[in-house]
């Protein structure tokens, strides 16, 4: 091996990417001595700007962003030419003078730490701490198939995409306003609207409403599973997952998603035997979704679409609509699963039943780890490691890049997860401390996260909100009420997205006017709104059960007055826990009534939980008189009263829930007269 050149360093990062940026950024602070080997800058977003590609709409903004950016647009979204131009720039003459472009062969662990040797053989670096952050192999085909979709600029072709991810879904938004129809074949179909109007016609981010989870109760049913109608299958009957599923049909099936697509066709016999994707009994959502696949709605794409100022511009960039559920709905796009696909020979399949020649085939893989042979370390699992990033076997070796958030907020996870491996690289205490926790804190990561996965293979994609969460814990970054109320951000603190600005408030990676920025950010995209909702959500439908409770006792004859002091005891007892724990019916009223918000969270959640306040109020006063005042038992349940809600819920028009086609109609003719008129001609055929 030769060691000619070889460089010696205290930590040495494998890969300059979106992962180890804001690593590399806080150890020039710190001013520890680091090399990183890369075989070149940011990847695939290189290599899409040398081919003058400008290919992704990455996430919103406020996932993307690193916490040091601006906050403040007109466009929710970078393009790749422009977020490549951001991180470009963040290459300083300090940095680039750190780093070895070349490719790392393998690494080899001895005694005094950590040997990069490249391809050829030749001895590149050696230090005591390794980071490696390579994170994730891209479809290889991308590349391929952009060149055929670029020749089918002319339209009039029919394709196969074999799988569906965000990068195909982005392929078939070209196809589609070039005119071409489009057939795909996969296992898994989740697909989310990226944004949605979900109060007052305000447009939000939905990878910014998913780390709202924070704030949701430890046993409350997820938010998000009620509000997207993803598959739910093997329930036991009459538990919360098996009503889950029934109140996501029956959404499913009023905001006209069944008429699209059929979701349950593409469960997957792991999730079969994993008895349904949601178990309320976890603290978060598990894992075994398939990857979620955003796309712009067209009612919210329009709105930039028919602003002059934006419109050619997003035409020039590449912004295309690619809205796959209304595509479906306007027979431009087919779903099928892939048994219903059979290949024949060449360009021929048989699709469902039916023997049809396309024009073009796309194969699409998915990403997948990359990851460098460490000899003498054991393979990296992801289920071994804390937050997916260390292992106290190896104290010395760290993985970055290996957290795949499911909607996409990587610029997040990559700050927070950098952060906690700073910490550990430069603070002997700190890492002593996490060394000696480390049992308990895996023992919390098993149980939260990896004993719900119900996809082994799935174990890495979490919800970049919770797992930012962990960590900042860890760090002794998260805003706690007590300093959020003397930061003047009580309810930004409560409401607000967990993303790297807001964990960069307090704590020791504190920045200047982190506070500001983020009450800004907060008010930006309106989530004061949300406290309304989390007010609502923690104490609404509890409240509805103590009620529930009251007027039976009442109406079995038991009144204050008239009760021992045992009773009295016994009914104080089990009047507090539920006032002060979810139950089985507080889970499933909850359940049930998220379908009397006309919104995502709505004001009408002060006008439900009034209601609440005065049925167990009532309830009270009829209780400890011993008395009904004639009123029926149904009315003092409030069961008219949540029926008059549901009505609401149901004829309300604004989007309730994500893939709700009735916002999707009426944009049929913008579609075809306006965004696209060469396509009119494929809105019937085949499949």
């Amino acid at each position: 091996m030769a060691e000619s050149g070889m460089v010696k360093c205290e930590v040495c990062i494998i890969g300059l990417g979106v992962s180890s940026l804001p690593l590399v950024k806080e150890l020039e602070k710190s001013g520890t001595d680091y090399r990183v080997v890369s075989s070149d800058a940011f990847g695939v977003w290189q290599k899409l700007d040398a081919a003058g590609e400008n290919f992704d709409l990455v996430t919103t903004i406020e996932s993307t962003n690193y916490s040091w950016w601006s906050y403040d647009y007109d466009f929710p979204f970078y393009t790749a030419r422009e977020y490549y131009a951001k991180l470009k720039a963040e290459l300083t003459e300090s940095i680039m003078a750190k780093v070895i472009f070349k490719a790392v062969g393998h690494i080899q662990q001895d005694s005094t730490g950590y040997r990069v040797v490249d391809s050829a053989g030749t001895l590149l670096v050696s230090c005591s701490k390794l980071v490696h952050s390579i994170g994730f192999s891209p479809d290889q085909n991308i590349f391929s198939n952009l060149k055929v979709v670029a020749a089918a600029a002319g339209g009039g072709k029919h394709f196969l995409v074999s799988g569906l991810s965000d990068t195909t879904n982005l392929y078939i938004s070209r196809l589609i306003y070039a005119g071409n129809r489009v057939t795909v074949t996969c296992q898994h179909f989740h697909v989310l609207d990226k944004i949605g109007t979900t109060h007052d016609n305000v447009g939000g981010p939905f990878d910014q409403y998913e780390p709202f989870q924070h704030w949701a109760d430890q046993t409350a049913p997820n938010i998000t599973g009620i509000l997207v109608p993803l598959p739910i299958r093997g329930a036991k009957v009459g538990s919360p997952n098996w009503l889950m599923g029934k109140v996501q049909s029956y959404v499913s099936d009023r905001v006209g998603l069944k008429e699209v697509v059929d979701l349950r066709k593409f469960d997957t016999e792991v999730q079969y035997c994993a008895q349904g994707l949601v178990d309320p009994a976890k603290t978060e959502v598990p894992g075994g979704l398939g990857l979620l696949v955003k796309q712009w709605p067209v009612d919210e794409y329009a709105k930039y679409y028919n602003d002059p100022s934006f419109q050619e511009w997003m035409l020039k960039s590449g912004v295309y609509l690619n809205d796959i559920y209304f595509f479906m709905q306007q027979g431009l796009v087919k779903v099928h699963k892939r048994d219903e696909v059979q290949h024949l020979a060449g360009k021929r399949y048989l699709v469902a039943g039916e023997e049809v020649e396309f024009d073009e085939v796309l194969g699409c893989c998915e990403a997948k780890h990359k990851l460098l042979e460490v000899r003498g370390c054991r393979p990296f699992t992801y289920s071994e490691h804390l937050y997916g990033i260390w292992n106290r076997i190896h104290p010395n070796l760290f993985f970055l890049g290996t957290t795949r958030p499911y909607t996409g907020a990587f610029g997040c996870v990559s700050e927070l997860s950098s952060l906690f491996v700073h910490r550990m690289l430069t603070n002997s205490s700190f890492q002593d401390f996490i060394s000696k926790q480390f049992p308990s804190l895996m023992h919390r990561q098993r149980v939260t996260h990896h004993a719900s996965v119900s996809d082994p293979d799935k174990l890495h994609v979490q919800w970049a909100g919770m797992h930012c969460l962990r960590i900042a814990k860890t760090l002794g970054c998260d805003l706690s009420y007590r300093e959020a109320g003397r930061l003047g951000l009580r309810v930004e603190q409560q409401t607000g997205p967990i993303n790297a600005l807001r964990c960069r408030i307090t704590g020791p990676y504190a920045l200047p006017g982190a506070a500001a920025r983020y009450k800004r950010s907060c008010k930006k995209i309106n989530t004061s709104f949300m406290s309304l909702n989390m007010i609502y959500r923690n104490w609404g439908d509890r409240m509805v059960v103590v009620s529930w409770f009251v007027a039976l006792c009442c109406s079995a004859g038991f009144a204050w007055l008239k009760m021992s002091e045992v009773e009295k005891l016994a009914f104080y007892a089990v009047f507090l826990y539920l006032l002060t724990k979810a139950t089985l019916l507080s889970q499933w009223r909850g359940v049930v009534l998220m379908l009397a918000f006309d919104n995502l969270y709505h004001k009408r959640a002060w006008i439900m939980l009034l209601s609440n306040v005065c049925q167990l109020v009532f309830n009270c006063i009829c209780f400890l008189h011993g008395t009904t005042y004639d009123v029926p038992l149904l009315v003092r349940l409030g069961l008219p009263v949540d029926v008059i809600f549901l009505v609401l819920g149901r004829i309300s028009y604004p989007r309730a829930f994500f893939g709700d086609m009735r916002v999707r109609k009426p944009y049929a003719k913008w579609l075809f007269n306006t965004y696209l008129p060469r396509s009119a001609k494929f809105t019937s055929g085949g499949p």
